[in-house]
């Protein structure tokens, strides 16, 4: 669908979620927004007040995506190893586009620390991730394959850390190491 036929809301979500990913929160304006999103300004205004109604909406929408892909995962996985894999695989299926690392933490690096409702709203973001992961191996355990003594919120917490660093890392040096030891640290979680 061309940027001219989508709704206003649309366009205008749909150009700050990419110019915001691709070029940051601090370098994009509201008249770039207006322009490249081909709305008036006074429908621009209409949804979104501010510049930070719109970086609200536009973290709820990665959000959204990543709490998509963490469900597809914790779905479709019958084992931590299978897991593990297939988010790897989806990890560098991202990679293959215009990857700039996780786009929630691109955004949240960018915010005012002084806010906080969106600081607020990160920290629930975050939770819900947690949450969705610890389904996972709550599910495994009630399948018996995971030990039932098993802390599904450390290991959650954990998970995710090492994917947001692993994906932090990737971005400052370029390497891929950091994503195919990704795989090996993860399986070495299970151990401790």
């Amino acid at each position: 669908m061309s940027v001219k036929n989508q709704g206003v809301r649309a366009r205008v979500l749909s150009t700050a979620l990419r110019l915001f990913y691709t070029q940051g929160i601090q370098n994009t304006g509201i008249n770039q927004l207006i322009e490249e999103s081909k709305v008036a300004k006074a429908s621009f205004y209409r949804y979104f007040p501010s510049k930070r109604d719109l970086i609200r909406v536009c973290i709820l929408e990665y959000d959204r995506y990543i709490k998509g892909k963490l469900a597809s995962l914790v779905l479709d996985s019958n084992s931590f190893n299978e897991f593990i894999r297939k988010w790897i695989v989806m990890m560098k299926e991202d990679f293959r586009m215009v990857y700039r690392g996780c786009p929630m933490s691109e955004a949240v690096f960018q915010l005012d620390k002084e806010d906080p409702e969106l600081t607020e709203l990160v920290k629930s973001i975050v939770t819900g991730w947690e949450k969705l992961v610890a389904q996972f191996f709550e599910k495994m355990i009630r399948n018996s394959r995971l030990p039932a003594n098993l802390d599904v919120v450390k290991l959650s917490k954990r998970v995710l850390h090492l994917y947001e660093g692993a994906s932090t890392m990737w971005r400052i040096t370029g390497d891929d190491s950091y994503i195919d030891d990704l795989e090996f640290l993860m399986e070495k979680l299970l151990q401790d």
